[in-house]
């Protein structure tokens, strides 16, 4: 500990200090398990009731989390989306001032009725990635792109192709290509990770994840991309804006028949 940087300082703050700046070092990465509260008594030679509000601290700024019954974890710092921007991974990581990279698991082509079972009704591109944030497993991406959209897009099929690249933005390809994204159809939902999911993303079991399905759509409506994405529930937040309503504007549009606000 740092005499001149700690005068004045109560000890909790003093350790809080140093277990902050050993989380930004890289000594404990997203996913570690921090040591006990007894051991860091010992290591730092302060009471239990010093690391208790020292580890408080930090909860209260997101770098830590605590598991009740395993301990307490280095928090992986959530990926943050607004409703009503479309933005691939890529773009989201970066405009956070991170890194984005991927691992590419695999890559063929599907058949119709293979790309039916995703929800893509024509033969396909299959792209299975682990994408990292600052070098750190985030996400689990599976994505398909109608083969009429991959033909057309150098970095994806042929001599040409980028994507094995730890740097490979399928949006960025896309951009390239001269395709435009209009509109995309997103739904969100939640469930336990799977023992192959907790493994790629290097978690223990249970562990809750974040289910993003989206369909990105060009103007005239014609598919662009399919996504299946898989994120653990503590490495993306999403924000929505909502107004609250008449009650019967919700189950009743204005004149129809049934609506119980229309005069006879």
């Amino acid at each position: 500990m740092t005499p001149h940087r700690n005068a004045g300082k109560p000890r909790y703050a003093v350790l809080s200090d140093e277990l902050r700046d050993g989380i930004r070092a890289g000594k404990w990465v997203p996913g570690d398990l921090l040591p006990s509260e007894a051991q860091l008594c010992l290591k730092f030679g302060v009471s239990r009731g010093t690391v208790v509000k020292a580890i408080d601290v930090l909860l209260a700024e997101g770098l830590l989390q605590r598991r009740q019954g395993v301990g307490t974890f280095v928090s992986r710092p959530a990926l943050h989306r607004s409703p009503g921007y479309l933005l691939g991974f890529s773009e989201t990581v970066r405009r956070q001032g991170r890194v984005p990279s991927h691992r590419l698991m695999g890559q063929r082509q599907l058949d119709r009725s293979e790309a039916l079972q995703y929800g893509c009704d024509e033969p396909a591109l299959l792209l299975e990635r682990i994408r990292l944030v600052d070098g750190f497993p985030w996400a689990i991406h599976t994505a398909l792109v109608p083969m009429r959209i991959a033909a057309a897009v150098p970095a994806l099929t042929g001599p040409d192709s980028r994507v094995a690249d730890s740097d490979f933005s399928l949006y960025r390809t896309f951009d390239e290509a001269g395709l435009e994204i209009d509109h995309a159809d997103e739904t969100i939902n939640v469930r336990l990770a799977t023992d192959k999911e907790a493994e790629q993303l290097g978690v223990e079991l249970p562990s809750a994840v974040m289910l993003v399905y989206r369909k990105s759509f060009d103007q005239r409506g014609n598919l662009i991309e399919l996504i299946e994405a898989v994120y653990l529930q503590d490495s993306y937040t999403y924000d929505a804006r909502l107004v609250r309503s008449n009650p019967l504007s919700v189950l009743y549009h204005e004149g129809e028949p049934n609506d119980p606000r229309k005069s006879s």
